[in-house]
Formats: C-alpha cells, structure tokens, sequence
C-alpha cells in the first residue's frame, strides 16, 4: 500500500526503530549530577597599560563563565579551583539540551509515521 510515495510496511519498520531508539536517548534526564547553564572559557584581553605586556601583543588571560540570565548575559571570572566543576557542569548542561532536541525530533517523526499510519489504515464505510 502507497501513500505520499512510501511504503506502508516501511513506515511500520521506521516506527519500530525510532520507538527502540528512545531509551537510549533518555540517558542524560535520569542522571543526578549538577549541571549549569553557561559556557567557561579563556577570555583574552588588553589591560591599556602602555607598559603592560598585553601592549606587545601577550594578552591578559583570564577564565570566564558566561550565561544568559533573564534575557541578559552573565560574566564570572572563576578561580583555579572552580574552573573543572564548572566545565563538568556545563558540558552536562550541553548534552542534556542535545539530547532534549534529539528526543524532540525523534517524537515529532514518529507523530508523523502514526498519522500517515492512521490514514492508510482509515476505510470509510
């Protein structure tokens, strides 16, 4: 059976494979660990001191975490020690809102598949 060009047996098989996809996908909603919204960085900048060695090009260095905030943006400066956890924190944060996109996506395909499912099965009397 056709319908829009694809087959009814395929678009079974391809919500099959997206429904066994989900569980792997929810990986990063069921953690505990502690995330947060932002990116650490190196922020590199110039002090204006004429006699400064930034004015020779050797830039000030300094880690940075930035993060939008009630529609403004954020800047820290992070000591030593805080720098790992943060990076942790925030690479956590990354992969959560990929994998909320990714499961998003993987949804609105199968909504998609259960529609096209539901017409070709639907016979009128």
């Amino acid at each position: 059976m056709q319908i829009r060009g694809m087959d009814f047996s395929w678009q079974r098989q391809k919500l099959r494979e997206l429904a066994h996809a989900v569980p792997q996908e929810i990986g990063p909603f069921l953690s505990s660990e502690p995330m947060a919204k932002g990116t650490v960085y190196t922020l590199r900048r110039r002090c204006s001191k004429p006699s400064c060695h930034c004015a020779r090009g050797d830039k000030h260095e300094t880690v940075v975490m930035t993060a939008s905030i009630g529609g403004k943006t954020r800047l820290w400066t992070l000591s030593d020690d805080q720098i790992p956890e943060l990076r942790r924190r925030t690479e956590r944060y990354r992969r959560f809102r990929q994998a909320r996109t990714q499961l998003i996506k993987g949804q609105q395909e199968m909504l998609r598949l259960i529609d096209a499912i539901e017409k070709a099965r639907t016979r009128q009397p």
